[in-house]
């Protein structure tokens, strides 16, 4: 079990977060979905998704879901770096979890950051088939949780999404 950070309390004023959240609510999706089949198969089907940022840049990601099982599904959330390609965690498909993977835009403030966490949350919490109460965030073995998803995490926790 991996001990968790804490991030500074200034970080999670909530009068800050509250009113970027609203705004984040107001905004329109822009939502893209596209199958993905030279992924699917083997037990997973798998769609690649794009998404307006709350400042209109494109998010784009894969979503997986397994397909030996029906839903409801717990799902993880992650990112990879702006220069890879976002790629399906087999094994945790294998486990019943559905995966929502996307790719970071380089050069984004935190605050920018933790919004693009929040935009894929909220799409996990919409997709038909996932579990709300059973999505979370995860990052590669021996590596630190970033900052940007630990925010998202308290935020959530106090009910602000």
């Amino acid at each position: 079990m991996r001990a968790r950070r804490s991030v500074h309390p200034l970080l999670l004023e909530p009068t800050y977060w509250r009113d970027r959240l609203q705004e984040l609510t107001l905004e329109q999706r822009g939502l893209m979905i596209t199958p993905r089949p030279d992924l699917s198969g083997r037990g997973q089907d798998v769609v690649e998704f794009r998404v307006r940022t709350h400042d209109g840049q494109r998010l784009r990601g894969l979503f997986a879901r397994p397909t030996f099982q029906n839903g409801p599904w717990p799902a993880h959330i992650r990112s990879v770096g702006h220069t890879q390609e976002p790629e399906i965690d087999a094994d945790l498909l294998r486990s019943g979890t559905a995966e929502f993977v996307f790719r970071e835009s380089s050069g984004r403030r935190l605050e920018d950051r933790v919004l693009d966490v929040v935009r894929v949350c909220q799409l996990a919490f919409q997709t038909e088939g996932i579990d709300r109460l059973q999505v979370s965030f995860s990052c590669p073995r021996d590596s630190r949780e970033p900052d940007e998803f630990l925010i998202a995490e308290q935020l959530f926790a106090g009910k602000f999404c």
